[in-house]
């Protein structure tokens, strides 16, 4: 009967590993949710929050997925029976991946794979600025920061986290970067007026993202390369983002299309150009790393000193 739960050496199957994952992350947001907002519904902190439009509900779900891989990784200490506390080594999220230098590496890419296309876009005439009234830029920057940065940090424990790591564990990571970059874009159908192409390219997002990841040993460079992607299209451009508009300040991008080139309605990361962009950003990723045992990768020696991968 063991044969379908455990491996042979002893530890358990990825699906299992999996749905403890979930399973623990449920009940921790449970008791986020009903005991951590009730403690706080008592404070100003929600009507600070609001006002400064910090989203709760945003940093309560990435408690609970930081709660839920923690207990996630204690069941996993059957492959070393001496460690005693959770190894966040294991997804890319221990104290050396908080390197400064992959953090700013993971911005870099991030916000250069979609602003270099933007550019290329403005260049040609298919996207241009009109002004207009609106808040000062640094408020709206201010109120972006605020929700893109966790937002981030959610989607990234969530798929590029534990599940990437027991994915890979099971099937190599080909096959890992593949499932997670499906469920991402699937996740992404919920938002406004998805299309097949803008589709396509959050699924070619994944795909950089997890290349990040493995690439460097670092999720948090994965989370800084989403956040920056995010923040540059709402930010720097003031435009949509996965089809969400968050708001404008003095200036927005005027989108002149056609729309499966430029990415309409979604904002540019549902276009062709920045697919094209996205590519380029993960070819150069993986390139700059090596290959690692097993069906994995291994951050670069150009990338991390000192045993970022420890």
């Amino acid at each position: 009967m063991q044969h379908w739960l455990v491996t042979a050496d002893g530890a358990l199957r990825a699906p299992w590993r999996i749905a403890f994952f979930v399973a623990a992350t449920f009940v921790a947001g449970a008791l986020v949710s009903s005991l951590g907002y009730g403690l706080v519904s008592v404070t100003p902190m929600v009507d600070w929050a609001r006002a400064a439009r910090v989203p709760l509900d945003q940093i309560g779900a990435a408690l609970a997925l930081v709660v839920g891989t923690w207990l996630a990784l204690r069941v996993d200490r059957a492959r070393g029976p001496h460690e005693r506390v959770a190894d966040w080594r294991r997804i890319d999220f221990g104290r050396a991946a908080w390197n400064p230098r992959l953090a700013a590496y993971g911005t870099a890419v991030g916000a250069l794979g979609v602003l270099v296309p933007s550019a290329l876009l403005v260049a040609v005439g298919r996207f241009g600025f009109e002004t207009q009234p609106g808040a000062a830029w640094g408020a709206t920057a201010g109120a972006s920061l605020a929700l893109l940065l966790p937002a981030a940090l959610v989607e990234e424990l969530a798929l590029r986290g534990y599940l990437l790591t027991a994915l890979r564990d099971a099937w190599g990571a080909r096959a890992a970067v593949a499932c997670t970059s499906v469920l991402f874009a699937l996740m992404h159908l919920l938002n406004p007026h998805p299309t097949l192409i803008s589709t396509l390219t959050v699924a070619l997002a994944g795909v950089f993202l997890a290349c990040v990841r493995l690439a460097t040993g670092s999720l948090v460079a994965a989370w800084m390369a989403h956040f920056a992607w995010n923040f540059a299209q709402s930010a720097v451009l003031h435009a949509p983002v996965s089809g969400l508009a968050l708001g404008t300040s003095a200036y927005r991008l005027v989108d002149h299309g056609p729309a499966w080139l430029t990415g309409g309605s979604w904002g540019p990361e549902g276009g062709l150009a920045a697919a094209a962009g996205m590519l380029v950003a993960t070819f150069l990723v993986v390139r700059r790393s090596r290959p690692s045992a097993p069906g994995g990768f291994a951050p670069s020696v150009q990338l991390v000193e000192n045993g970022t991968n420890e």
